[in-house]
């Protein structure tokens, strides 16, 4: 067996194991040999001998090393002699940079100290930020302080000399009272004057929520009005004098209000209220949006004390004050009447409601222009009239306002100059924290006064006023239906979330999905259809209707229904009756009704209108045998809340349903006859020579509907073109 290498003995004056008299200690050199390997250590087992006399040369050192060395010498793995800021002797002799890198437990703790650092800063900036804010608080106080101070002498300067009570004010005074309390004692004594910024006297018991609005609301909001004129502010209001808290009411309502019913021309409506002119603007006018924009004030954000259901009725008190008979004619009266049935709309007052929308509508007749443009009174023309409309097909009156006007809708509106934008306001500060974005509020009013000529077309039909409703007749008017879906341009067409349209443009499709299924319901009930044509019409109603839901979920997830106007709320309940009538089981009927009650629950915090119509619609969904949710007590309150007289002020009637039984009269029994022929020639086959995309469709869906011979609907493959 072959033995193991000899281990080299630890003294280098003993021999090693081979007998060889060479030195333990290697040569560094190799002794000229040219053999570099013996110049490493470890390998004293390989025979080679260095003379005693030879010492092993060593690397040479700086003479100081540092602990961190820098990033050239560490690169170099040699030691380093330099201590930042300094220039190590390596990186001087070669001209390097001396840079220095911090060890990696050292860099953690300097963070650690600058986060510290930091922390303290910030504890200290808040500190004096604090003070800062107290100071100012305590400066705008004083500040309003003698604001008021002057104002209450103000007041009694006024009156003082002209009404008999000068020595009441002398006699107060020298007992000690302050400025403000003689000031109200005199706004009690006689009427207030033009100069005073408190509620008329017969609304006294407002002052001191008007105060407690005008003290919540002290910021700017951007309505260019001139400071020091107060007689400007109160020329149009004499419920309050806050700059502020109108800006917040206007914002309100030309967020929200303005794009779905576009009753005057905002910009020229704006710039007659900066420069105090009554060409676009009134004080009517000015009261009743003020008081349609309470609707929207979110109570959480403002002082307990507030309360926002008797200043809207301020508002509207003066508002009814202000429409005089000398008025009647003038337009800003008429528009001030339109935004008035609105307010008391929203407010659960709909029998009142109605009396300001036919007076509006029948004083638009011989209302005097005013020397407003045409581009103004085409906008208020059509804003009303589809107004008018629109309540009329909600609550299913006759029409009694005159036939539409036969001129082109803005003609002399430039829609492709409409620059307005639009931003998710609902408290004051939004108007410079939220971005904006296009708004296209005259885009939609255009396009929606379109939709509600069709539906005008529609009422007409079923109320008998063009004779029996034929198959014809009522196919003609779901085509005009469609094509006016069809030619939307892009940007109201795409209701995608993802896209987040303007609620606006998701209001107005909900009010094509309604109008279509209100359009056909009525053919279900007659009794007349049967086999596919009753089974594809139903299909045609419950798609609709499952669209027109599905906008309102958009629209709930995008802005909560808490900004519903009051007229969508009734399209809530008629899309969830025809789901639980038609569909019981796509959705399940307990969805349809939870979802339609949670929509109108959340509108109820503004809209008193929305309690009748959840009480009507639980009644229905129990009629049609629904499965109510087992928290519908807690939605909506139990059943029996609202008495006649409540219904009666949300609907006019006791019922929102549809009185399909009165147009049932007016349909030709012999519509399903001729339903299956005038369905190929109206629907599948239709002439649009005025449109050259229409045409194109009309030819890609003539020649889907001839190859396949089949006379009955395709209403599915109509849909999904």
């Amino acid at each position: 067996m072959r033995s193991h290498r000899p281990i080299v003995p630890s003294d280098p004056a003993r021999t090693n194991v081979s007998g060889d008299s060479s030195s333990a200690t290697p040569s560094a050199s190799g002794s000229g040999s040219g053999n570099t390997e013996n110049t490493s250590a470890g390998r004293w087992g390989s025979g080679e001998s260095m003379t005693s006399h030879e010492a092993p040369k060593k690397r040479r050192a700086p003479g100081a090393v540092a602990a961190i060395a820098c990033i050239e010498c560490r690169k170099a793995r040699q030691k380093c002699d330099g201590t930042s800021p300094h220039t190590c002797t390596r990186c001087q002799t070669r001209r390097l940079e001396c840079r220095y890198e911090p060890h990696t437990k050292t860099r953690k703790e300097l963070l650690l100290q600058e986060i510290a650092n930091l922390k303290r800063d910030n504890t200290r900036l808040k500190t004096i930020n604090k003070e800062v804010v107290s100071d100012a608080s305590d400066l705008r106080e004083q500040h309003q302080g003698l604001q008021d101070l002057h104002d209450w002498q103000q007041i009694i300067l006024d009156i003082l000399g002209r009404n008999g009570h000068d020595r009441d004010i002398i006699k107060k005074l020298r007992a000690g009272e302050n400025n403000e309390s003689i000031a109200r004692w005199l706004c009690q004594q006689q009427p207030i004057s033009s100069q005073l910024h408190i509620v008329p006297p017969d609304e006294r018991g407002l002052l001191d929520i008007v105060g407690a609005f005008e003290h919540h609301y002290r910021r700017e909001d951007g309505l260019g009005l001139d400071k020091r004129s107060d007689t400007m502010r109160l020329r149009w209001t004499q419920v309050t004098a806050s700059q502020t808290l109108l800006g917040h009411l206007f914002d309100l309502y030309f967020t929200w209000v303005h794009p779905v019913h576009m009753l005057f021309s905002e910009i020229d409506f704006k710039e007659s209220f900066r420069t105090n002119n009554d060409q676009y603007c009134s004080p009517a006018l000015v009261n009743a949006i003020c008081a349609m924009a309470c609707h929207l004030v979110d109570a959480n954000d403002l002082d307990e004390e507030v309360d926002v259901d008797t200043l809207a009725q301020a508002f509207m008190n003066q508002a009814r004050h202000e429409v005089l008979p000398q008025n009647y004619s003038s337009l800003t009266s008429v528009q001030a009447l339109a935004v008035m049935y609105l307010a008391d709309l929203s407010s659960g007052r709909a029998r009142s409601a109605t009396g300001y929308l036919r007076a509006s509508v029948e004083f638009l007749k011989a209302a005097e222009i005013d020397g407003q443009s045409a581009a103004a009174r085409e906008i208020s023309t059509w804003g009303i009239q589809t107004l008018n409309t629109s309540s009329t097909g909600i609550t299913y009156q006759k029409l009694y306002a005159p036939e539409l006007p036969h001129m082109a809708r803005f003609h002399h509106v430039d829609i492709q100059s409409d620059q307005a934008v639009w931003r998710f306001y609902r408290t004051i500060g939004d108007q410079r924290a939220l971005p904006v974005r296009p708004g296209y509020a005259i885009l939609t009013a255009c396009h929606q006064a379109a939709l509600f000529r069709i539906i005008h077309a529609s009422l007409n039909l079923y109320c008998g006023l063009r004779g029996l409703a034929t198959a014809e007749a009522i196919l003609t008017t779901y085509r005009r239906y469609l094509d006016w879906e069809h030619d939307l341009p892009p940007i109201l067409k795409d209701v995608d979330v993802a896209s987040q349209p303007v609620p606006h443009i998701l209001f107005l499709h909900v009010q094509y999905h309604v109008a279509v299924v209100q359009h056909l319901t009525p053919l279900l009930q007659t009794g007349l259809f049967e086999g596919q044509n009753l089974i594809e019409l139903r299909r045609l109603v419950i798609q609709h209707a499952q669209s027109g839901a599905e906008v309102l979920e958009q629209y709930r997830r995008l802005y909560s229904t808490r900004y519903l106007m009051p007229l969508l709320s009734f399209c809530i309940v008629h899309l969830g009756d025809a789901l639980i009538r038609y569909s019981p089981e796509d959705p399940p009927a307990s969805d349809t009704v939870e979802f339609s009650l949670g929509l109108l629950q959340q509108a109820s915090v503004g809209f008193p209108i929305c309690g009748p119509l959840q009480e009507l619609f639980k009644r229905t969904a129990m009629e049609c045998k629904a499965k109510m949710p087992a928290n519908i007590d807690e939605i909506t309150g139990p059943l029996g809340s609202y008495g006649v007289d409540d219904i009666l002020d949300a609907c006019t009637r006791l019922d929102y349903k549809q009185p399909t039984d009165q147009s049932i009269r007016h349909i030709d029994e012999n519509i399903a006859m001729d339903w299956p022929s005038k369905w190929q020639d109206i629907v599948n086959n239709p002439i649009r020579p005025e449109s050259p995309q229409s045409t194109r469709r009309t030819k890609s869906t003539s020649t889907s509907s001839s190859g396949s011979g089949d006379p009955h609907m395709r209403i599915a493959s109509l849909l999904n073109s």
